[in-house]
């Protein structure tokens, strides 16, 4: 029987390096030690995205719990330092001991618990969608027992999933153009359970807009390649896992739409897209064609998975409006009309003082907006040669001759029509 007295002794664990911090620690005395490296890994998914810098680290606290639960050791890591060390560790742990090593990455601040079960209440919160400075939030925890083996790796999990969208225009119409205007999450998580899985439960847990692009930043969307793709865009989001849609689920995408007095409405995170739209028999105005979906990896789920990457192709057939639900929003599409313009009376009037004439312009569509020439009637008002008063559909005015001079009416319609009409009034002239 191994009769070598073991002492509980009280041990400062040094830092090997600058760049981290250090705690003191109990171990017992008579144990074998051994420098372990500690590797972190970036993981999966890792692109040329630069917004953000997927494999970007700042900080990284690494706790190392004993077979106990109680923590062993606690460092903070520097950007700085992981870059010199090429984002390795090296720390003392006793030859053959069970540990737990757990690291939260990019959070910008120290997390620090002294037992294992404390890690539960780590959550991570954002102040805006897309709050990624210090590059993706990232985590890792290991159980493993001290071998011969020098190096540990610990691969980090991004708390985020990453969005890939392509446009795939093969099966429209050939008089249908859809260009993207924007993109963005819906429902996005504001905060993150770290160590356990993270749903969203109300709406204020939540951005109703979270992480978006516009304009610019869409315009790869818009581009056809030679298979008939458009390029990609990707957009980030935290975990929500919000299970099932239904027990039957829904016979089609297009019921998978919850109903407004529906909480799942507002804390299910989807993908919000908007489409400038053109064809031969409609058009967007005022705002884009929507179209909505939700991620789940089957017709009846809702699940947004941290560290998965999610391809999505959007492929929108025929006229792409045969739709009619929360999934495609058509609130800012119009039917064409034939476009008129006519202008009566004649472009050139000539009256007496006392005449009364009627200008007006009648056009289609009736909803294009229409200026009537207010601003040109006051000035001829003020230099005495009318007055006058708008008729009652905005779209004429009458005039009362007052004086001698020359006048000028200018009355135009707006789109869709785009046309005009200019009034020359002499009164009183030779």
């Amino acid at each position: 029987m191994d009769r070598q007295r073991r002492i509980w002794c009280k041990l400062l664990i040094t830092a090997i390096a600058a760049g981290c911090t250090e705690i003191q620690t109990d171990r017992i005395c008579g144990e074998t030690e051994k420098i372990v490296e500690i590797h972190f890994s970036g993981g999966d998914y890792m692109s040329k995205s630069t917004d953000p810098d997927e494999d970007k680290i700042t900080d990284i606290s690494l706790m190392i719990f004993d077979h106990n639960g109680h923590i062993e050791d606690y460092r903070t890591l520097s950007s700085g330092y992981l870059e010199t060390t090429g984002r390795k560790c090296p720390v003392k742990l006793v030859h053959g001991m069970e540990y737990t090593l757990c690291a939260c990455v990019n959070f910008g601040y120290p997390v620090y618990r002294s037992h294992i079960n404390e890690l539960d209440d780590i959550v991570y919160h954002l102040e805006y969608p897309d709050e990624y400075r210090e590059g993706i939030p990232m985590y890792a925890c290991k159980t493993l027992t001290i071998s011969e083996e020098s190096t540990i790796t610990l691969e980090l999990i991004r708390l985020m999933a990453k969005i890939t969208l392509r446009m795939d225009r093969r099966k429209l119409s050939d008089n249908v153009e859809m260009n993207v205007r924007s993109v963005k999450i819906g429902n996005c998580p504001k905060r993150m359970k770290v160590f356990g899985e993270n749903k969203v439960t109300s709406s204020d847990e939540c951005f109703s807009s979270g992480f978006s692009k516009e304009d610019y930043q869409t315009a790869t969307l818009n581009e056809l390649r030679n298979d008939g793709l458009s390029g990609e865009v990707s957009l980030y989001m935290f975990e929500n896992m919000q299970g099932q849609f239904s027990k039957e689920g829904p016979d089609n995408d297009s019921g998978k739409v919850f109903p407004e007095d529906d909480p799942r409405r507002y804390t299910c995170s989807y993908i919000e897209l908007g489409l400038e739209y053109m064809s031969d028999s409609a058009y967007s105005m005022d705002g884009n064609l929507i179209y909505r979906f939700y991620l789940g990896e089957d017709r009846n789920n809702l699940d947004i998975e941290r560290n998965c990457h999610y391809h999505i192709n959007i492929c929108p057939e025929d006229d792409g409006l045969k739709e009619s639900s929360w999934r495609v929003d058509k609130s800012s599409i119009y039917t064409k009309e034939p476009i008129t313009f006519n202008a009566y009376p004649d472009a050139y009037l000539r009256g007496n003082i006392g005449d009364v004439l009627h200008l007006w312009c009648e056009f289609t569509p009736a909803y294009a907006p229409f200026d009537v020439g207010v601003s040109y009637m006051e000035e001829d008002k003020a230099r005495g040669i009318y007055d006058y008063k708008i008729d009652e559909d905005g779209h004429g005015a009458t005039l009362t001759l007052t004086g001698p001079g020359r006048g000028l009416v200018y009355m135009e319609a707006g789109p869709p029509v785009n046309d005009a009409a200019l009034y020359i009034i002499e009164v009183n002239l030779p």
